[in-house]
């Protein structure tokens, strides 16, 4: 791969290990955080009357899948339009503020499920998050980074944005903005803007170049933020065993993931292992629930 104009972008932790070596840290951490977040309610609700009502919460995922969506597109045409500096402001203005009001969620999260009343555990968690979020900006936006620490970075990212992810949406809300986010990862890495911003940046794989597929992985911070999500998602709301159900689903569709990326030379990284992890988290419900009646 060659850095140009715009590399930035795409923000992804690269590697010559095997993923499995990478993503077992993530998801086993994801797992333990939705066992920790066991005893919290679900908190987004972008309408008043969707609580219960199914139809809502299907809403609240297809407008999040949007925002997603549009957004994609906005970048695109930045960078068509010559505009990458500005993109470089407002990439790190995001990434500060994301990161410090996901560590103060966590924070607030971690005080209603430990039953502490104490604000300094919120402060001492934001505290954090703007540290991640300075170094962020520094060693991922400005690029100005040694490999260990960009990929630390976003392993952190990605796993307090996923695991907040997992624990904040309804089921309805959350299966529809995982599923739908999943099909679109498919038409931006073969025809949209995954793709185009590959064909900016220079940033590709030969499909013919075996050697370099598989000896140097790059897994993209938004498959880190999906695979944690599911996991917790799954382990907070329908318990420990189906959550290592979610597991072992990703781990075998990231490595079916990375044969379909040596055969074409790109290949998107989410909907392989969700859909196969959902695929095993529901026949392990339907084993649970209806044969053994656990």
């Amino acid at each position: 791969m060659s850095q140009n104009k715009g590399a930035f972008l795409l923000i992804a932790f690269k590697t010559t290990k095997p993923m499995i070596l990478v993503l077992l840290p993530l998801l086993f951490l994801s797992y333990l955080i939705g066992f920790i977040y066991s005893s919290l309610e679900s908190f987004l609700y972008l309408f008043p009357s969707s609580g219960e009502e199914y139809s809502f919460q299907i809403l609240e995922g297809v407008i999040l899948v949007s925002i997603t969506v549009v957004s994609a597109f906005l970048i695109v045409l930045a960078i068509r339009k010559n505009l990458v500096r500005l993109l470089k402001y407002f990439y790190g203005f995001i990434f500060l503020i994301s990161s410090v009001s996901i560590f103060w969620v966590h924070g607030y999260f971690f005080e209603l499920a430990f039953s502490l009343n104490s604000m300094w555990l919120e402060i001492a968690f934001a505290a954090i998050g703007v540290i991640v979020g300075l170094l962020s900006v520094i060693f991922i936006i400005l690029e100005r980074s040694h490999i260990l620490i960009k990929n630390l970075l976003v392993f952190i990212l990605g796993i307090a944005m996923g695991t907040v992810f997992g624990a904040v949406f309804p089921i309805a809300s959350f299966l529809s903005l995982i599923i739908f986010i999943s099909l679109f990862d498919i038409y931006s890495v073969f025809k949209g803007p995954i793709n185009q911003l590959l064909k900016k940046t220079n940033m590709s794989i030969s499909a013919n170049n075996e050697n370099i597929a598989t000896t140097s992985v790059a897994i993209g911070i938004g498959d880190f933020v999906f695979y944690s999500s599911i996991v917790t998602f799954v382990t907070k709301n329908l318990g420990l065993i189906l959550g290592f159900a979610a597991i072992i689903g990703i781990l075998v569709g990231i490595q079916i993931t990375k044969n379909m990326l040596v055969k074409y030379g790109k290949f998107p990284g989410l909907p392989i292992p969700i859909f196969l992890s959902l695929f095993l988290v529901l026949i392990g419900w339907l084993i649970m629930n209806h044969v053994l009646l656990i």
